[in-house]
């Protein structure tokens, strides 16, 4: 259990790093500043849920993966109605998919 912590202690400098990599590789100088980091945080978080998807052998999902999962389908939606930067939306369709898939996986895979 610990153990577990930890891992998902470490995994949040990596989800920053990606987010600001993402902020200033995809720039969108046409909307506000607060509108600009909603797509490379939308990515962040969706590879957050992916990474912990395979948690359901520990009921961890319900409570880690799943809500960010929900978070970034609603950033997600967020930035399809403002039309904010049309390549990390379609990045972030992916990941949120292969995010999607992974939960339904590992929880076919666990059977709990």
């Amino acid at each position: 259990m610990m153990g577990i912590v930890l891992l998902l202690i470490a995994l949040i400098g990596p989800m920053l790093l990606l987010s600001t990599f993402l902020y200033f590789r995809f720039p969108d100088e046409s909307v506000g500043r607060m509108d600009r980091y909603i797509p490379p945080l939308t990515s962040a978080l969706a590879t957050w849920a992916f990474c912990t998807g395979w948690l359901w052998f520990y009921l961890f999902n319900l409570y880690i993966s799943l809500p960010v999962l929900v978070l970034a389908i609603g950033l997600q939606g967020y930035a399809i109605s403002k039309n904010l930067n049309p390549k990390l939306r379609r990045i972030n369709a992916i990941l949120i998919g292969a995010s999607f898939g992974m939960g339904i996986l590992s929880y076919f895979y666990f059977d709990v």
